[in-house]
């Protein structure tokens, strides 16, 4: 959203208070599923999932369409940050399912 941030979320900006525009924007059409997936699992995705978890989104992470950084236990950690806050996990191939 602002060239000169940083920010791991669509939702909030580094600095964990600004609001990129993005929940309103998305409220104000009246969607209130997401799936996302991309790049990295375990930092991008996932704050993005936990920022829309706040925002009153039900979110799905399409789990097959991610790659992770997976330094230290990133990844693991991340996926149980997302899974306490009540992010969903698919594999691609159930999305019609």
């Amino acid at each position: 959203f602002r060239r000169e941030i940083d920010s791991y979320s669509a939702f909030v900006e580094a600095d964990r208070r600004t609001s990129t525009g993005l929940a309103a924007y998305l409220h104000a059409r009246g969607i209130r599923r997401l799936f996302l997936c991309g790049l990295a699992t375990d930092y991008c995705v996932a704050w993005s999932a936990l920022d829309a978890r706040a925002a009153g989104f039900e979110v799905t992470v399409i789990e097959d369409a991610c790659r992770a950084i997976d330094f230290d236990g990133s990844l693991a950690r991340a996926w149980a940050d997302m899974a306490a806050a009540g992010v969903q996990r698919v594999q691609a191939r159930h999305l019609n399912e």
